[in-house]
């Protein structure tokens, strides 16, 4: 069986395991503020840029023999999956939020709960597609892949979310930051 036919596959596991993990968090809705931080997971952005960052990963590549170098890229990478996941959790758990308020009578936490429930879905989307991406890295650690549009875009729908939560109540809204 040729090395394509396998990462083929190998993806296709994953793309049907995203999905049921994805069927399975939707059973577990929130409605409200007060359910957030139970189900949300803190992302650590700093850490999980350092694990994918280029340079760190070539100063590695130059400091350690090759067999050191691919055991502690995979390290690297799968870790690097564990914040993909949590970032994409946090998406549905949001899109969950959202839904709920995008039928609030208020139209302005209406407006933004819709806003918040777009940024997340496309985070969710870029996010899933980072996961594949580091998952095919993890096979063949010198493969490169970029995660810098999963960072933005994430950091856009904490925005998002801190500012439907001051919406609703102004002095939860800076805990919302942290919590994601």
């Amino acid at each position: 069986m040729s090395i394509v036919v396998v990462i083929a596959l190998i993806i296709l596991v994953l793309v049907v395991a995203g999905l049921l993990m994805f069927a399975r968090a939707q059973k577990k809705g929130i409605s409200n503020l007060d359910e957030l931080a139970r189900h949300t997971r803190t992302v650590d952005i700093q850490a999980f840029q350092n694990l994918i960052d280029p340079a760190e990963t070539e100063f590695l590549r130059r400091k350690l023999a090759p067999v050191q170098f691919r055991i502690v890229q995979r390290q690297r990478t799968l870790a690097a999956v564990e914040y993909v996941r949590a970032i994409t959790h946090n998406a549905v758990i949001l899109i969950q939020l959202g839904q709920v308020a995008r039928l609030a009578p208020d139209p302005k936490l209406a407006e933004a709960a819709r806003v918040m429930v777009e940024r997340a879905a496309h985070v969710r989307m870029i996010a899933t597609l980072v996961m594949l991406k580091l998952y095919a890295s993890s096979l063949v650690p010198a493969l490169p892949f970029t995660a810098d549009q999963v960072f933005r875009d994430y950091r856009t729908l904490t925005e998002s979310a801190v500012l439907f939560t001051r919406l609703q109540r102004p002095a939860f809204a800076g805990r919302v930051g942290a919590m994601l």
